[in-house]
């Protein structure tokens, strides 16, 4: 990399010595040579440009990309060092891979093109990279001059989910890329694909060959004939048009010339070894002995099936290696073994569905196999191995105050402004309809409390003989199989009120409706307990403790009734009344239910602190701090816990982190959405199933790998 002016800023424990950046290009990033104190080994730092730097979203992304990069495997993946922690204002990435020139640079070195050979040797051994890691569902989304370094061994790609950072899928990319090597399809927001990948290989190799940084009719003319088709394929606007890595790698193969040397120029050669001269290793502060960068995984070298096409010139003194001579890899390279999920590192999600409009609702999961999702346009059921739709229709128009409810049959519940209907899970087709509650001349349906199998629990206004201006409120099992009331009992004025929202809850023997909205106003939680079966009255219960948020209790499986206040949470037995325990967890989140799994109830409150509390007893059984603030979203501090509960999840202002339910240990931190959108938020954990966690970013869902 070219010396410029010193900098005296750090970067963590990496002192900046010098800018490598090629003046006129932009691709999103600033690069530096830095020395770490650690080790005193030189390594490239990567951070966002200004320009960028002071979007909030861009850097979660940022930081969030450099994560994955982890993943990449192989000899061609430029090995990460560090990248910054979350609690940095500004994000950056080091990478092991000094002395290097950026491919920009090494065509000013060599004032001109790369020799053909060497342009070769490039595309060969980035091909094979690439075509390891899509097998591994990874996709670079970030090739370009400035990403692709060349060192005195072979090349090394960096910048790993540049175009990912730049925008969210579906906006326009622009700053943050560098539209020489940007595919057609991302230009506008498409997603990137593997066949992207191929596309800004191309554009590489292209600048490589004629040293120009456009990709017009006369510089595709003045590509090498061996080459030129080759090349011109993986720059087709048709993404499907693209040849497949490993084709790439054959054909650079056996289409070479009889000058096989593919080595790298001498004046390239030379501006390596005065890289390596200027800036050389030394002895780390406080004079230490020099240890092995931190959280760098050893690295594998060439396979040893790997070909040596040829030698570098050699250019004594310049300390690359003995004699001053290297060998470029090139064929053969095998591809590394599948990314492994490593700690601190989010799985690269099975796959993602964008529905176009905001969701009404989280969507509902019926069997581990379908999730169903109300938007302001449509109601779609998704298989969730594939993410693809099973079928969408945008004819049901629920009402928009009411939830859709899932029937235990194979149906769900769809509500309309004076009716309700019975519709198939698997085909989106309309059972039945009930318009006997249509609010006119009959009771009007204030919320759908609950289901089963057989029963449909609704709380309703109104009685027969005044209509819907009858003063009468009551709850209503309604039997599922001979559509037709089983009771009807009438609610005390306390438990009136015309929330849609009304959360009740269904236990084995009873049906639990809490007190009014309206009526509780801060004071003490109350329920009434109706019979399942007949509707009969059994008791009305007062417990301890303030808590205006019905939505945010939590009953247990052992009929504990957990409730929340700005000290904490207690449990009380349900029936009794008894207070079993209390617990100091902090203030609630608006919204923030605690859930449960096993012997554990998680929860997290005001100051970002998730528990871990036994729920037999009420005593803490860990607690993390997460370095994000909560702020006053609406939706931070919402909680959610593994199909299995090994994996707990925190929403945060910029990202969802999974932490080991065991010790609250983090896992890795996950940051999907684009936070200059929206809510600004990067989503939150709606369901899991077996294997799988489901996060809602605005219109998007995504489905991670869990457990």
């Amino acid at each position: 990399m070219s010396v410029q002016a010193a900098e005296t800023a750090r970067l963590g424990p990496f002192r900046i010595v010098a800018a490598a950046d090629t003046p006129g290009r932009f691709d999103g990033a600033r690069r530096r040579i830095a020395r770490d104190d650690r080790t005193g080994r030189m390594a490239v730092l990567m951070l966002p440009a200004e320009e960028l730097a002071e979007d909030p979203g861009y850097r979660v992304r940022f930081r969030a990309e450099a994560e994955n990069s982890r993943r990449l495997t192989g000899f061609w993946a430029a090995p990460v060092i560090d990248i910054a922690p979350a609690h940095e204002d500004l994000p950056w990435v080091a990478y092991d891979c000094f002395p290097a020139l950026s491919l920009e640079e090494a065509l000013v070195a060599s004032k001109g093109p790369l020799p053909e050979p060497t342009v070769r040797a490039l595309g060969t051994v980035l091909a094979q990279a690439l075509a390891g890691w899509h097998a591994s569902g990874l996709v670079h989304a970030g090739i370009s001059p400035a990403t692709t370094l060349l060192m005195a061994d072979g090349p090394r790609l960096t910048g790993y989910g540049l175009v990912r950072a730049a925008a969210l899928d579906g906006s326009e990319r622009a700053p943050g890329v560098d539209f020489f090597s940007l595919p057609p399809e991302q230009r506008a927001g498409g997603r990137p694909r593997p066949a992207g990948d191929v596309y800004a290989l191309g554009a590489v190799l292209s600048y490589a060959a004629t040293g120009r940084a456009d990709l017009s009719y006369a510089s595709r003319a003045a590509l090498p004939g061996s080459m030129g088709d080759l090349i011109a394929a993986c720059l087709s606007a048709d993404p499907e048009a693209r040849p497949q890595p490993v084709t790439v790698a054959r054909e650079l193969r056996v289409s070479g010339t009889t000058d096989d040397s593919g080595g790298l120029p001498p004046p390239v050669v030379a501006a390596l070894g005065e890289l390596a001269a200027a800036y050389p290793a030394e002895p780390p502060e406080g004079g230490a002995e020099t240890v092995a960068e931190p959280r760098t995984a050893a690295r594998p070298g060439p396979s040893r099936r790997a070909v040596t096409i040829g030698a570098l010139s050699g250019v004594a003194g310049l300390g690359l290696g003995a004699g001053g001579v290297a060998g470029w890899r090139a064929a053969g390279k095998e591809p590394g073994p599948r990314a492994t999920n490593l700690r601190g590192i989010a799985p690269a999600p099975l796959w993602r569905h964008d529905f176009g409009s905001e969701l009404q609702e989280d969507p509902l999961l019926w069997q581990g196999r379908l999730a169903l999702v109300n938007t302001a346009q449509s109601v779609t059921a998704l298989t969730l191995r594939t993410g693809r739709a099973l079928w969408s229709r945008n004819d049901l128009y629920p009402d928009p105050l009411s939830t859709i409810l899932l029937l235990g049959n194979g149906t769900f519940m769809s509500p309309d402004t004076s009716s309700f209907s019975a519709v198939s899970l698997s085909t989106g087709r309309i059972k039945w309809a009930e318009r006997r509650y249509n609010g006119v001349d009959a009771p009007s349906v204030v919320a759908y409390l609950a289901a089963d199998q057989n029963t449909l629990w609704l709380l309703i206004k109104g009685n027969s003989e005044e209509g819907v201006g009858g003063d009468e409120y009551a709850v209503v099992a309604y039997d599922l199989k001979k559509r037709k009331e089983r009771w009807r009992t009438p609610l005390p004025e306390a438990f009136r009120g015309d929330d849609s929202d009304t959360v009740a809850f269904l236990l084995k023997s009873m049906i639990l409706i809490p007190r009014s909205r309206e009526i509780l106003q801060d004071g003490p939680v109350s329920y009434l307990a109706l019979d399942r079966r007949t509707g009969r009255k059994l008791w009305t219960r007062t417990y301890r403790g303030e808590d205006d948020s019905p939505e945010s209790r939590l009953v247990t499986p052992g009929n504990l009734l957990i409730t929340r206040d700005e000290n904490g949470m207690r449990a009380h037995d349900i029936v009794g009344g008894k207070e079993r325990w209390r617990a100091r967890t902090g203030g609630a989140p608006h919204g923030a239910t605690p859930v449960m799994h096993g012997h554990s109830v998680y929860v997290t409150d005001w100051d970002a602190i998730t528990h871990a509390v036994d729920v037999r007893s009420g005593k803490p059984r860990w607690r993390r701090r997460s370095p994000v603030p909560l702020n006053s979203s609406r939706t931070s501090g919402e909680t959610a816990v593994s199909h299995a509960g090994t994996t707990v999840f925190q929403s945060t202002e910029a990202e969802i982190e999974a932490l080991d339910a065991s010790n609250g240990a983090l896992r890795w931190r996950f940051a999907p959405a684009d936070r200059g959108q929206a809510t600004g938020l990067p989503g939150r954990v709606v369901g899991t199933a077996p294997g799988m966690a489901f996060v809602l970013s605005d219109r998007v869902l995504y489905a991670l790998p869990v457990d």
